[in-house]
């Protein structure tokens, strides 16, 4: 499983910063501003995740997202969808690994979908 995806978009880096907001939001995660116009995205519950492991249903297992929006030397606006940091093994074993790779898989996918219908993703490259 990949633990970044890169999006690369024919549009300016706050359009690209709001779409991607309004993506992982619709997903059910809370996105946050970090650092040099970065996005942190959380979903569930840590304390939650943590007392009932891999139980947690997608939704309230413990997921945290990071999102660098960056431009190229060549002029071109870069979103990279990240896996936070937080192991999901340690939050689920086998179980948590799989909710972790399906939250980041749907997470990508979000992205990929809102861009692509907004007519701006020129490239998606899983890395």
């Amino acid at each position: 499983m990949p633990e970044s995806h890169d999006f690369f978009v024919a549009a300016d880096p706050e359009s690209v910063r709001a779409r991607v907001r309004g993506a992982l939001a619709r997903e059910g995660y809370t996105v946050e501003d970090g650092e040099q116009g970065a996005l942190r995205a959380v979903r569930g519950s840590l304390g939650l995740t943590l007392l009932i492991g891999g139980l947690a249903n997608d939704r309230t297992f413990h997921t945290r997202l990071d999102v660098q929006i960056m431009v190229t030397p060549e002029g071109r606006t870069v979103a990279r969808l990240i896996r936070g940091s937080g192991k999901s093994a340690l939050k689920g074993g086998a179980i948590g690994i799989s909710r972790g790779n399906r939250a980041f898989e749907q997470a990508a996918n979000a992205i990929h979908t809102e861009l692509a219908q907004a007519g701006i993703l020129t490239e998606s490259v899983p890395g």
